[in-house]
């Protein structure tokens, strides 16, 4: 079986696990909320779960190039910050802005990979000090007003349509779009064999900083979302998305080694992850219990995912 359809129908069967398992936790939650499923509470909880859901994305973007990035936090907190303190002027203007600081910060982070010669978890390690100290420069504390018309139609739906679900179809179909262009190929070829790439003439470098600069502009979204979902910006709200993200993309299927993973999959990744969060809230536990069980859910399921994998691949 050639290595192409082998990895198709790995990530299938990642895709169909990871739909599995959201149906159990689906199961789960209504038990909490007889109304999960009705119009208004998709609309909350995809709102909710939409800058995890693009923070994760972000963060394979990087991993099927082969890295990683400990400052994804500090970036989507920037964009953040950014957004919540110009958007009285304008929220086109300021999200433009939000964007274009995201993906320049993730652009000088593929620099730095990919020129340094450091390993990326170091030097995305440096760089989250480096962005958080400039996002609080921007914030030195939480403020900045978004419009309370477009926090009302994110978090509870505008003329009946669920914005943050629009935004997750509009993101997959341009990802799709990405993948098969030539960066798109060139990005999976880079994280499966860097020095096969090269050796083919793929500019591996341009490749690398590529993917951190899309990567930039999913968590820019991702920091949009965020300030829209709390109509204000707060610069020291990014760090858990670094290691949820992080979790997610593993979770999906995503190699730590690169070239291996679907962003469908990460996309169900990220939304298990936000429902075992809000079902653990549900159960009246405290937050450290819930932190230690959100964790060790974690671990298992990685775990698990890691051994069939294996059992596969043998």
């Amino acid at each position: 079986m050639s290595e192409r359809l082998t990895g198709a129908l790995r990530g299938n069967l990642d895709v169909a696990g990871l739909g599995a398992l959201l149906v159990v936790l689906l199961a789960a939650y209504s038990h909490y909320d007889s109304e999960l499923f009705t119009p208004a509470s998709i609309t909350i909880l995809s709102a909710q779960f939409l800058p995890l859901i693009l923070a994760a994305m972000g963060q394979s973007t990087v991993m099927l190039a082969g890295g990683i990035d400990l400052s994804l936090g500090s970036v989507l907190a920037l964009a953040m910050a950014v957004f919540a303190v110009r958007a009285e002027d304008g929220v086109v203007v300021a999200g433009l802005l939000a964007l274009a600081a995201a993906a320049s910060t993730g652009a000088a982070n593929g620099v730095l990979v990919a020129y340094a010669g450091l390993p990326p978890i170091i030097v995305t390690l440096a760089a989250s000090f480096l962005w958080g100290g400039v996002t609080l420069v921007v914030l030195p504390q939480p403020g900045g007003h978004v419009p309370s018309g477009l926090v009302d139609a994110y978090n509870n739906g505008w003329n009946g349509l669920a914005l943050p679900v629009l935004v997750i179809v509009a993101v997959l179909v341009l990802w799709k779009a990405v993948r098969t262009t030539r960066f798109g190929l060139s990005l999976y070829a880079v994280g499966g064999n860097e020095h096969g790439a090269y050796a083919s003439g793929i500019g591996t470098r341009k490749v690398k900083i590529a993917a951190y600069a899309l990567a930039g502009v999913f968590v820019g979204l991702a920091g949009i979302g965020l300030a829209i979902q709390t109509g204000s910006g707060d610069a020291t709200i990014g760090a858990p998305y670094t290691l949820n993200s992080i979790a997610a993309s593993v979770l999906a299927g995503v190699s730590f080694f690169g070239g291996v993973g679907q962003m469908r999959a990460t996309v169900l990744a990220a939304l298990l992850i936000g429902l075992l969060t809000n079902l653990l809230l549900f159960t009246g536990l405290s937050p450290f219990y819930q932190l230690i069980l959100q964790g060790a859910v974690l671990i298992v399921a990685i775990a698990v995912k890691t051994f069939a994998t294996r059992e596969r691949t043998d």
